[in-house]
């Protein structure tokens, strides 16, 4: 893990009493503590970083994966929007 992803994750558990360590566990599925799962960890990003962070971070295939068993629990309209925009324009169909 790199020292600007550090401080990413930094930036993200301002609130938890977590490590990088820990969180990257969780955001890859490797671990689970109570009801922070993966899908917690991605939602923390999306709601928490800018774009290039989130990618940086979290990856666009693990965005893929993850977003449609979370879409409906944010909110803030633009979130959803942005997140099914970026996901429409960079997701490219297995029979092209």
């Amino acid at each position: 893990m790199t020292q600007e992803q550090k401080d990413i994750i930094k930036k993200l558990l301002w609130d938890y009493n977590f490590t990088e360590e820990e969180y990257m566990d969780i955001l890859t599925g490797k671990k689970e503590l109570g009801s922070f799962n993966r899908k917690w960890a991605v939602r923390r990003a999306v709601e928490g970083l800018n774009y290039y962070e989130l990618i940086e971070l979290v990856g666009f295939k693990t965005i893929v994966e993850v977003w449609p068993s979370i879409r409906e629990t944010f909110r803030i309209k633009s979130i959803r929007d942005g997140i099914d925009y970026a996901l429409r324009k960079y997701t490219v169909s297995a029979s092209r």
